[in-house]
């Protein structure tokens, strides 16, 4: 029994060691996350196979929230219970967390004149993620339908009310008129499914919205209120945001910058171009947005740490908690027929989310350009091309088309 309990430690102590390595070394973003899980995870140490990698990233697709941060901390359920996936997740998204904190506690990164072209590049890596995850599509007149309308529709009405709303619609519209080929629909025992799970999720979601927006018109007027209010913003949007880091980004923009004024598109666009050469989840954007929110509202030093660690707590508690709560009843509930058809539609406005993300980036972007005293549009534009077609190659890291962005930067502001 000794032995087998040692066994099972020194299994737990390889897959945190091996979970730490890759939230230091795992760049590229989501779309490069599940190759690296591979590699380590099944094919060198062998913790789970592949099939098992696909099955768990197929539900936690499903979820709102970063999908491969919760794929890593499913497998860390998976393998050793609650406390061994509370583990992973801190493990994976520490790294990133801590360099996107480092950058906004930072009194003279943000005016730096080297990040004039960051924007530029985040549109690019915008359009790609459009262009490569549009293909992923169904092949139905309804998928998209759903897609092209969620971005046009969510340039239009700036909401953060859009994002939950647009996802009801297109699963309904996807399970009413897709017609999709599903596997074969199996009988499930509906007392077998324990819903008081997912009421837990809700429960906590109202309380946690409740109370933030019943502070929120007496946060201006009182300062220690804000990082409650920050707390609230964060949560809601982690708990909402399908579609990843691109549709982070956008309800960052809305809520921030554009509803609420905590900071402005120049110091989103810098997080947003850093998001992208720091390793682990893109949701420790959150981490940056809200130490900025909270140096922008007067806050000293230990108030711009509390923004952080508020930002990185807030947003990855809701996707911890639906996968703690929600997997059991997706265990039941995968082969239903009904589940299936919504499965086509959710990802379609989940892409459409991020084309919505594209629009208003590229938008403002072009704005600025209108009143910008460099006025360098060639500039601008080759930066654009050159992101999107190194990223297209997927032989040039993104760290190094961050840096070759920084050094253009340098010479020509």
């Amino acid at each position: 029994m000794q032995s087998s309990a040692n066994l099972q430690k020194a299994r737990r102590f390889r897959f945190l060691r091996a979970v730490f390595w890759l939230g230091l070394t795992a760049f590229g973003g989501p779309q490069m996350h599940l190759p690296y899980f591979k590699r380590r995870l099944v094919d060198k140490l062998r913790f789970l196979s592949q099939e098992e990698l696909i099955e768990i990233n197929a539900f936690c697709s499903l979820l709102p929230g970063p999908s491969t941060t919760q794929t890593i901390t499913s497998i860390g359920l998976k393998i050793g219970g609650v406390s061994l996936a509370i583990q992973t997740l801190i493990l994976w998204a520490l790294p990133g967390a801590l360099i996107m904190g480092a950058l906004a506690l930072s009194p003279s990164f943000l005016g730096a004149q080297q990040l004039e072209f960051l924007a530029t590049m985040v549109v690019g890596f915008l359009v790609f993620a459009v262009w490569s995850m549009s293909k992923w599509l169904k092949p139905s007149a309804v998928t998209w339908v759903i897609f092209i309308l969620t971005g046009a529709v969510g340039f239009f009405w700036r909401s953060p009310f859009f994002f939950p709303i647009g996802v009801i619609i297109a699963a309904i519209a996807s399970a009413r008129f897709g017609n999709f080929q599903t596997t074969q629909s199996v009988r499930v025992n509906k007392s077998e499914i324990k819903w008081k799970n997912l009421s837990l999720i809700f429960l906590i979601f109202f309380i946690v919205g409740g109370t933030g927006l019943g502070l929120s018109n007496y946060a201006k007027n009182n300062k220690w209120l804000k990082p409650v209010v920050f707390f609230e913003n964060t949560y809601r949007m982690g708990a909402i945001s399908f579609g990843g880091g691109n549709v982070l980004a956008a309800m960052t923009a809305e809520q921030y910058v554009h509803h609420t004024n905590r900071m402005e598109m120049k110091e989103l666009n810098t997080g947003l171009g850093m998001i992208q050469a720091t390793p682990g989840p893109n949701y420790n954007l959150a981490v940056f947005t809200n130490a900025v929110a909270m140096k922008n509202a007067q806050y000293q030093l230990p108030g711009q740490v509390l923004g952080a660690i508020i930002g990185w707590i807030s947003v990855f508690l809701p996707g911890l908690l639906f996968v703690l709560f929600a997997y059991p009843i997706w265990e039941k509930l995968r082969n239903w027929r009904v589940v299936q058809q919504t499965i086509p539609g959710i990802f379609a406005v989940s892409v459409g989310f991020i084309l919505t993300a594209a629009l208003i980036f590229g938008f403002d972007l072009w704005n600025n350009l209108q009143v910008s005293k460099f006025n360098q549009w060639e500039i601008h534009l080759a930066v654009l091309l050159f992101t999107i077609l190194a990223l297209a190659s997927k032989k040039i890291p993104t760290p190094l088309i961050v840096l070759i962005t920084l050094v253009v930067g340098w010479f020509f502001t």
